[in-house]
């Protein structure tokens, strides 16, 4: 039975007239094809839904995978889901990631914009009045292991998908007039309340994110640093340049 990566890769206009996704997830999918063929994983490219991205951006429509690959007649039976974004690119020999969660929820601390971090975590609080939420413990979604239990985590996203259905009104007027990011800090809110102490700190490494402020991006240090490098925090403009110069750098040793 083979591991699912599910990548999110739809389109949308409403935060970045500019965001042009399809151009630079052909990099990114050429990567971690490589990889899934490698560690006897399905890649699935999520790039249509019949949900308006304006009505649920894509942030929050990955955490419906599981209602997706159901629905997919070329996936019999799969084990264990990565959720990946489609700014990431990973290294072709990196080690497997569902070995190092362990069966946990996992993914990487997001600790190198802290006072965005800060800024979020306070402006979502009060939807989790019981929750204590510390910054040390935010994970960046570009990169989460599902746990491979399928009870516990179909059972994650269905608090994530009745949260969005049960705010999102409230959720889509902060989106657009006091933005402090989507999916990512509630999110994090509620995996903290449902997993608490078995969540899984991954290395940096499986998700080496804003390469740009550790000053490792343009020499392209991150090449050697990390396994998945995650384009994020950059003009949306550049970001399919950017991704395409690594591809052209490194595409060699993934066969091309």
């Amino acid at each position: 039975m083979k591991d699912v990566v599910f990548m999110t890769a739809l389109p949308t206009e409403r935060c970045d007239p500019d965001f042009h996704i399809e151009r630079y997830t052909e990099w990114s999918i050429k990567s971690w094809e490589y990889w899934c063929n490698k560690n006897n994983a399905h890649l699935f490219v999520f790039t249509n839904s019949n949900i308006d991205t304006d009505e649920m951006m894509p942030t929050w429509q990955r955490w419906l995978c599981y209602n997706i690959l159901d629905e997919q007649d070329w996936i019999e039976e799969y084990n264990r889901v990565l959720l990946v974004d489609a700014d990431t690119m990973v290294r072709w020999d990196c080690p497997n990631i569902f070995d190092a969660a362990g069966g946990n929820y996992a993914g990487v601390k997001d600790d190198l914009g802290l006072q965005w971090t800060y800024h979020s975590i306070k402006g979502y609080q009060k939807w989790f009045p019981k929750i204590k939420l510390d910054w040390e413990r935010y994970i960046n979604n570009g990169v989460v292991v599902l746990p491979e239990s399928r009870d516990e985590a179909k059972e994650f996203c269905k608090r994530i998908e009745d949260f969005y259905d049960t705010n999102k009104e409230d959720l889509r007027w902060m989106e657009k007039n006091d933005y402090r990011g989507t999916d990512q800090t509630p999110v994090n809110f509620i995996a903290e309340d449902m997993f608490g102490n078995n969540k899984k700190f991954l290395s940096k490494k499986f998700n080496m994110n804003h390469l740009h402020k550790g000053d490792i991006l343009y020499n392209f240090m991150y090449i050697d640093m990390g396994y998945i490098w995650h384009f994020n925090g950059l003009p949306t403009v550049d970001r399919n340049d950017i991704m395409k110069n690594c591809w052209d750098k490194v595409k060699d040793r993934y066969g091309w």
